[in-house]
């Protein structure tokens, strides 16, 4: 159940992303909200897993087992942390209106997240 939880609110993260994307010429304020529920989606998610992690018995006796070597692991999750410092850095570019700076981010950002996404749905399994 764990892993389920953790990969809808990661699912529901890049997807409100993506679609906040779209919407970034189109209309800025469902830009805004999309991107916005994307960053809340996220940390929500993040917030859980570090809860499972380091409040509860550990990620493993909550049924998420590594299916790699744990070097793979920690590569995953030192992406992941970078990925997080960006995400909060487009958020608050976003909401400052630092539009160079934010468009210039997006680019890095977006693959990112989506390789980190992507990798963690091959390098965990439930129990």
């Amino acid at each position: 159940m764990s892993l389920f939880l953790i990969n809808t609110g990661m699912t529901l993260s890049i997807l409100f992303f993506y679609v906040g994307y779209w919407f970034r010429v189109r209309n800025n304020r469902l830009h805004r909200a999309f991107n916005s529920a994307g960053i809340f989606f996220n940390l929500s998610t993040a917030v859980y897993l570090l809860g499972l992690k380091y409040l509860g018995d550990g990620i493993e006796q909550s049924g998420v087992i590594a299916t790699v070597d744990k070097v793979y692991i920690d590569i995953h999750r030192a992406i992941a942390a970078v990925t997080l410092i960006l995400m909060l850095l487009m958020g608050w570019s976003g909401f400052t209106r630092k539009k160079g700076f934010h468009r210039k981010l997006h680019f890095i950002f977006l693959p990112l997240y989506t390789l980190v996404y992507i990798s963690g749905l091959f390098l965990f399994r439930s129990n």
